[in-house]
């Protein structure tokens, strides 16, 4: 019998060829130390929204608590997660403030569109169809990276690991992570249209995200031309670089 996981990594596997590259290409540019910086900035504007998104899917499930069985355990799970994930925005400030990027520079920056466009897709899938969604949301993008792999890219590019320590505090605190989170979703009496809805949300999430990762190479590019980079502005008028 094919679980719920097994069926969901074996569609988000066909369907993420395309993010892989993107993420290969960023991970292994031939500047990612001047590359990085802008990495981290997308990551934050992601990151800074994980919270707030699953204190709002907890309230969805508080609003439907009756009509589901699973509304209850949902809420739990997510206000714990949520717990989990306060804090983790300034490991990014933190990690830009040692690449010499102030927290109020980065703070004023726009996000990109394509990240409020994945936080935005959530909250519609939470609010009028079911906060279940959201479960396909963290089975795409809580996967750290691999303690050994940030190693080798310290070493490869000269980028301190204290500049990388969200992805370095990532990779300590959740080797197992995709693991549990897919006995959780195994444990769990889905229903098909349950089932669903998170493997439309992982999709919708994949898409989302490789728009991400296309607009982080996009941006270093108009960075590195001076004629184009005066058109990246913070809220004040100042060119973050």
């Amino acid at each position: 019998m094919v679980t719920n996981s097994q069926r969901l990594r074996t569609i988000l596997s066909l369907a993420q060829k395309n993010l892989s590259s993107l993420i290969h290409e960023v991970w292994f540019h031939p500047r990612l130390d001047a590359l990085y910086p802008e990495f981290l900035f997308a990551a934050y504007g992601l990151t800074m929204a994980s919270a707030p998104a699953m204190r709002l899917a907890a309230r969805c499930c508080a609003e439907v608590e009756d009509k589901d069985p699973l509304n209850q355990w949902l809420k739990d799970y997510y206000l714990e997660h949520a717990e989990e994930e306060d804090g983790h925005g300034e490991w990014l400030l933190a990690d830009l403030a040692s690449l010499g990027v102030e927290r109020q520079r980065v703070r004023q920056r726009l996000p990109y569109p394509s990240v409020a466009a994945l936080v935005g897709s959530q909250y519609y899938w939470m609010r009028h169809v079911h906060p279940i969604a959201y479960l396909g949301y963290i089975a795409v993008v809580e996967e750290p990276a691999q303690l050994d792999f940030l190693h080798e890219v310290s070493r490869r590019t000269g980028i301190p690991l204290a500049s990388m320590s969200c992805h370095v505090q990532h990779a300590e605190l959740d080797p197992g992570h995709v693991a549990e989170f897919d006995a959780t979703l195994d444990s769990l009496p889905l229903t098909p249209e349950q089932r669903d809805l998170i493997t439309v949300s992982a999709i919708t999430t994949i898409g989302h995200l490789e728009r991400v990762f296309t607009d982080i190479l996009e941006h270093f590019k108009r960075l590195e031309d001076p004629a184009s980079a005066s058109t990246i502005f913070t809220a004040s008028g100042t060119v973050l670089v």
